[in-house]
C-alpha cells in the first residue's frame, strides 16, 4: 500500500482513533507502553503537537506527533510514534519520522529528539536504524537525538 503522510486538522474526529490505536497498544501486555491518564495525554497531543497519520478508508493505521515549539534551543520532540500491528514491517514508522524530521528541518529546527522506554529495544533498534544517536538516559527512557 503506498501512502502520503498528510497532516490534517488536529480536531475530535482524530481523537477516537487515536485512543483505540494507543489503547490496542498499552493492552498488548508487553508492559513496554503504558501512559497514566490516556485522555489527557491525547488531548494535550492533539491540543499542542503536530499529528501526522496514515489513514487507510478512514481508519487509523499509525500517527506521529512531535513539537516543534522550542525555537529558543531548536530541537524538536517526538513525542509518539504509533504503528497498528497489522501493518508493522511496511515502513510507516520509517516515513512517518521522516516526513517529521523534514518538517522540522524546513522550520530551521537543528536537532530532534525522543525518548524510548530502555527496555523496548525495538524501539532502541529503531531509533539507531533512523540515525538518532543515544545520549543519555533520564528515569526509565533512553534519550536520542539526531542532527537535522
Amino acid at each position: 500500500m503506498k501512502f502520503e503522510p498528510i497532516m490534517i486538522e488536529q480536531s475530535s474526529y482524530l481523537k477516537p482513533k487515536i485512543y483505540d490505536l494507543m489503547n490496542l497498544m498499552i493492552n498488548d501486555e508487553s508492559g513496554l507502553f503504558e501512559v497514566g491518564d490516556l485522555d489527557g495525554y491525547i488531548d494535550k497531543l492533539i491540543d499542542r503537537a503536530s499529528i501526522i497519520t496514515i489513514m487507510a478508508q478512514d481508519a487509523l493505521l499509525g500517527f506521529l506527533a512531535y513539537y516543534a515549539n522550542d525555537y529558543v534551543n531548536k530541537i524538536g520532540f517526538i513525542s509518539m510514534l504509533i504503528i497498528d500491528p497489522s501493518t508493522k514491517r511496511m515502513g510507516y514508522g520509517r516515513r512517518l519520522v521522516e516526513f517529521a524530521v523534514k518538517d522540522l528541518t524546513l522550520k530551521g529546527f537543528k536537532k530532534c529528539r525522543t525518548e524510548v522506554n530502555a527496555d523496548n529495544t525495538k524501539a532502541v533498534n529503531i531509533c539507531k536504524r533512523l540515525g538518532f544517536t543515544y545520549v543519555g538516559r533520564n528515569e526509565a527512557y533512553c534519550v536520542f537525538e539526531l542532527t537535522l
